[in-house]
């Protein structure tokens, strides 16, 4: 409603009860009974008025204190029949209406005091309403500096605020306690988040009603994050959001196949795999259907599916789904591809292909050694499933007993076998690696020692693993404190132009820097594709990382060779405000053009990164300024 439209109704509806009134005690004294009719009557006609206009406009969808406001303006249309009564006798009784003038000034000035009122509320609301987004934005800032109970606090505190603004029955108090869960989530704190969204769901359903998608949402958001809730009453819950979903977003929505996705995973834990194949079933042939999906949601809902089917005892299904997610194998993250292939594996030993399954352990440990490290939970059973094709350059099946003593840690047995083998302290296997690189992959510091007293080099590199890279890649302190001893230069660049410090940035531990004091250390070396450990410290979000390149002078301008984007750009496509601004203040060039000419805050835009866009056009005017 408009401001002019409001002041109006404010104006309209003191203006005519002041009429009345000081009508009605300008012509008491002349017949009382009459006046005292007129203003029975008036008074009858508002409250009957009011009360009818409430529930219609009520179904308008307006909100409260304006559908209250409108039935009074509406009802206050009464006191015209009042004031006809009370003119008819004035006229009778020859008194001229004097009190007119009065009433319209008194109405003036009162029927200005609620507008004005309400119009300092509005702006309360609205000012409350960008105080809450940045402290969103704040909070997310926070996240990333590592500070999680400073983030906590800032949206407790604006939680606080909406309540005392808005009240505690309000729209936006809902969503400042759906901020709040989400947060908790983010963090596991899923109890309390549980709580937020059971909290949010009871404002919702007052409001909005129970066919409402904002309110279907926020029972999944509930279900989802409430751990105690029985299974089969979760499943009761979820289809009830469903049924709102389909009916108000159609039912090939993505929204709609997540839902059924959840179901799913209830019915699973209620051991009802029939009913869990359904509803993954439902699920992933809406997300193949859909056009806005992304095939991670896809990837995901379909090893699901498989698994049920291999519960089913129907592995031919289960390997006719994995074969139709293949073709976004190569887009999933490292630990989305390892589900995928030891799915494989269980299915093709179900089907009796032996080999096939082989393969897709290799392929498996491969995976492991580059890219997922050791401490994966299906490690052991991969490795031993591939000793076979491990030691086939030792042409001696003694050999498997020195991979299985490496995998333990057994340096005594090492020992022994190397006395007889004293070849083998060098001798590659079908990996690529010789027995110290797969030391320093474990982070079993005697079994280094024990290599290198044998005669293993750490400074020969034949591949882009070093033992060094090796144990920086895998945070293994001490191992890299040794081996750093050992070498002639920290400054170990492989064939493909990996550095140490490439290999720190990957897993974002900022410490291991510590451990590399060389007064000589490159902190810019430039790998084969154009990437300085500053550049993958961006783009992988590991605020603590780059603050510590920064620090020792890396340079915040240098580009990639491939992409052409700076550092900066980097932070701002992955969203991470906290990097962004360190590499601001550090003299990043907010103007700088990537290969496609995009600035980092055209690159944000594009990738839908609001908080890094907006940090970087404040800052942008304060270094004009």
């Amino acid at each position: 409603m408009s401001k002019a439209l409001t002041l109006g109704l404010c104006l309209h509806c003191s203006v005519s009860f002041f009429i009345l009134l000081l009508g009605v005690f300008r012509l008491v004294s002349y017949n009382a009974a009459m006046s005292a009719a007129g203003l029975v009557v008036a008074g009858v006609l508002f409250f009957g008025i009011f009360r009818l206009a409430l529930p219609a406009l009520a179904k308008s969808g307006a909100r409260r204190e304006l559908v209250i406001f409108e039935a009074l303006a509406s009802a206050c249309i009464a006191n015209y029949v009042g004031f006809l009564m009370v003119a008819g006798m004035a006229k009778k009784f020859d008194i001229s209406p004097d009190w007119l003038p009065n009433a319209l000034g008194i109405g003036a000035v009162i029927g200005f005091l609620p507008w004005a009122y309400g119009q300092m509320k509005v702006q309360r609301m609205a000012k409350e309403e960008r105080n809450h987004a940045a402290a969103v934005t704040e909070s997310k800032r926070l996240l990333e500096l590592d500070a999680p109970k400073d983030a906590e606090d800032k949206l407790k505190e604006s939680l606080l605020q909406a309540e005392v603004v808005f009240g505690g029955n309000h729209l936006h108090s809902a969503q400042a306690a759906i901020d709040l869960g989400r947060y908790y989530v983010e963090t596991d704190q899923r109890q309390r988040a549980a709580a937020m969204f059971s909290r949010a769901l009871r404002i919702r359903e007052k409001l909005l009603g129970e066919e409402d998608v904002r309110v279907s949402g926020t029972l999944m958001d509930w279900v989802n994050a409430d751990d105690d809730l029985e299974p089969s009453q979760a499943v009761a819950h979820m289809r009830k959001a469903l049924l709102i979903l389909e009916r108000q977003l159609g039912a090939y929505a993505p929204p709609v196949a997540l839902a059924y996705e959840r179901v799913g995973d209830l019915q699973q834990r209620l051991t009802n795999p029939d009913e869990a194949e359904n509803a993954l079933r439902r699920s992933y042939s809406i997300l193949k259907k859909a056009e806005s999906h992304t095939n991670r949601d896809l990837f995901r809902v379909g090893l699901k599916l498989s698994r049920i089917y291999l519960e089913l005892n129907r592995p031919k299904d289960s390997q006719e789904t994995l074969t139709g997610l293949e073709s976004f194998l190569s887009t999933q993250k490292a630990e989305m591809q390892l589900e995928y292939l030891m799915a494989q594996m269980t299915t093709l030993g179900e089907l009796n292909e032996q080999k096939a399954s082989q393969d897709r352990a290799w392929d498996a440990l491969q995976l492991l050694q580059r890219e997922l490290g050791p401490s994966t939970s299906e490690f052991k059973a991969i490795w031993e499933g591939c000793l076979d094709r491990l030691t086939e350059p030792f042409l001696d099946p003694e050999a498997k007993a020195v991979y299985t003593a490496t995998l333990g840690g057994d340096s005594y047995s090492i020992r022994q076998i190397l006395q007889k083998h004293p070849e083998w302290v060098n001798q590659k296997d079908a990996s690529g690696w010789n027995l110290l690189q797969w030391s320093c992959f474990f982070g079993h510091e005697r079994m280094v020692e024990a290599f290198l007293a044998q005669g293993a080099s750490v400074d020969e590199i034949t591949d882009e693993w070093p033992p060094l890279h090796i144990a920086c890649r895998w945070a293994h302190r001490r191992l890299i404190a040794l081996l750093a001893n050992k070498a002639q230069t920290p400054n170990q660049h492989t064939k493909q132009g990996w550095h140490p410090l490439h290999r720190c940035a990957q897993n974002g531990d900022s410490r291991l820097m510590e451990l590399m004091t060389a007064k000589d250390l490159e902190v810019d070396p430039v790998n084969e594709r154009g990437d300085t450990p500053l550049l993958l410290s961006c783009r992988l979000g590991h605020y603590l990382m780059a603050v510590g390149l920064v620090a020792r002078g890396a340079d915040v301008n240098k580009v990639g060779g491939m992409s052409g984007r700076s550092p900066l750009h980097e932070a701002a496509y992955v969203g991470h405000r906290a990097i962004a601004e360190c590499l601001i203040h550090n003299g990043a060039k907010i103007d700088a053009r990537d290969r496609a000419g995009l600035t980092p805050a055209e690159l944000a835009v594009q990738a839908e990164r609001e908080g890094v866009v907006k940090l970087i056009q404040s800052l942008a005017k304060g270094h004009k300024a």
